[in-house]
């Protein structure tokens, strides 16, 4: 028992040796850019797959690891190509040179007069250790292949235009720029509605208290300017407010938007049913939008409306919604809309006192006949809310019913019942007054010639 114990104790002191011989191992990452050897913050590091920490500001990290394996690394940047190495167990400490990514530059040039592109313009940029010229396209484009995080300057150079030159930071990805060269002391006013950003034909444009011309379809007019000079701008446009202000026109500027406010001119809608009366509680939507409800007059208010086209609906239960385009000008109009009642199922019923079913019994609504009743004694049509109807059934040896109804809102079905009562027959009678006359003649005869008969007897015997 006693060399068992102790054959277990030399085991547990050899795995305590064994263990206390192996010790963990750290390992410091410097990460720096590998073109101007400057350290990176916030780059991320993976150990084994797995992300483990950020550098810090500093561009360091310290990773601990079992010292027991050779462990994978990879750091990974926004604006940088991943690296990624199987890092010695025993290593203690590596430089990460990150380079940056290649990433696609896209210049765009325009022409401020045309707002059109301009094509065969020399571009040409310029970086550490780079230098790249390329031709604006058809569109109006040119390409580079650059780096990312790196600042490059750019020259643009087209006849006609004025050169232009500037600087651009690429950042981590891929970037476009735009520029509007200027014609020679050329500069575009571009006017456009506030709310709708449609563009403003024939708006007014004034420098320096002089007329210079209106806008065209496009919102836009160009003008000769001298550059580095105060101005005084005023536009106007009927039906907006009218802009000023005073501006120095810079050797940079080619296209000067200006937003307009349109100035509200508002509008009245009025709604009348079929008859012309005025209908309460209409809902009034303008541009699929509740703005109002008409009031016991039928008429709504909208003061907020301003110039413009607009698609407005009027609704309200037991009448059919009705919608049309209204075009609102520089003074405010009332619009009228009328709108039908909607339409019921009626079905109407013909039967006889005793209830008994009459087909074939035809029908008339206000006047005009509208068919005949089925085997079953029905007819079904459609009808109008809160119009007055005259309803007529008629047939042959039947006496005619009629009854005056209007139908109320809230139904979609409604039915009505007329009882039709079986005529006299008129030749029947006749015939039986014909016959009943025809025996009291024929009566009357045969007693007058009873008599005849009774004095020829007598005279007879007298003799």
């Amino acid at each position: 028992m006693y060399r068992q114990r102790h054959r277990i104790l030399l085991a547990l002191l050899w795995i305590i040796l064994l263990c206390s011989s192996v010790q963990a191992t750290i390992l410091q990452i410097t990460v720096q850019d590998s073109l101007d050897n400057s350290t990176i913050s916030r780059a991320t590091v993976f150990l084994n797959g797995v992300s483990f920490a950020k550098t810090d500001n500093s561009g360091q990290v310290l990773l601990n690891h079992s010292g027991l394996s050779d462990p994978l690394i990879k750091i990974s940047m926004a604006g940088y190509d991943d690296w990624e190495k199987t890092v010695a167990k025993n290593e203690t400490a590596i430089l990460v040179n990150l380079s940056r990514k290649n990433v696609t530059l896209n210049v765009n040039l325009y022409d401020p007069d045309t707002l059109g592109s301009v094509s065969g313009a020399r571009v040409t940029i310029s970086g550490e250790n780079l230098t790249q010229t390329n031709l604006t396209d058809a569109s109006g484009l040119a390409t580079f292949s650059v780096q990312a995080l790196t600042m490059y300057s750019i020259s643009i150079t087209v006849q006609d235009y004025q050169s232009r030159t500037d600087s651009i930071d690429t950042g981590t990805g891929d970037k476009d720029v735009q520029y509007w060269l200027l014609p020679a002391n050329r500069f575009s006013f571009m006017v456009k509605d506030k709310n709708s950003l449609a563009a403003v034909p024939d708006a007014e444009v004034r420098i320096d208290g002089s007329l210079a011309g209106k806008t065209d379809m496009r919102g836009v007019l160009t003008l000769p300017v001298i550059r580095g000079k105060e101005y005084a701008i005023e536009i106007k446009k009927s039906g907006y407010k009218t802009f000023t202000e005073s501006r120095i026109i810079t050797e940079t500027d080619a296209l000067y938007p200006v937003l307009l406010f349109a100035v509200p001119v508002g509008a009245f809608i009025s709604v009348y049913d079929e008859h012309q009366a005025p209908v309460n509680g209409t809902d009034i939507y303008i541009n699929g939008t509740l703005l109002g409800t008409t009031n016991q007059y039928g008429r709504s208010s909208f003061p907020s409306l301003v110039a413009g086209s607009y698609t407005v609906e009027v609704r309200k239960t037991g009448y059919a919604m009705v919608n049309r385009t209204l075009l609102l000008t520089n003074t405010s109009e009332d619009y009228s809309f009328e709108i039908p009642f909607e339409n019921a199922d009626l079905t109407i019923f013909v039967q006889e006192q005793d209830k008994k079913m009459v087909p074939n019994a035809t029908i008339m609504i206000n006047g005009i006949t509208m068919g005949v009743t089925d085997d079953h004694g029905q007819f079904m049509t459609r009808v109008k809310f809160n119009t007055p109807y005259n309803i007529t059934a008629i047939k042959d040896t039947y006496q005619p019913s009629f009854v005056q109804k209007q139908f109320d809102q809230g139904n979609a079905t409604v039915s009505i019942t007329l009882i039709i009562e079986k005529s006299l027959d008129w030749g029947f009678i006749i015939l039986i007054v014909i016959g009943a006359l025809g025996v009291l003649v024929l009566f009357g005869i045969i007693r007058i010639w009873g008599r005849r008969k009774k004095r020829h007897s007598v005279r007879k015997n007298d003799i």
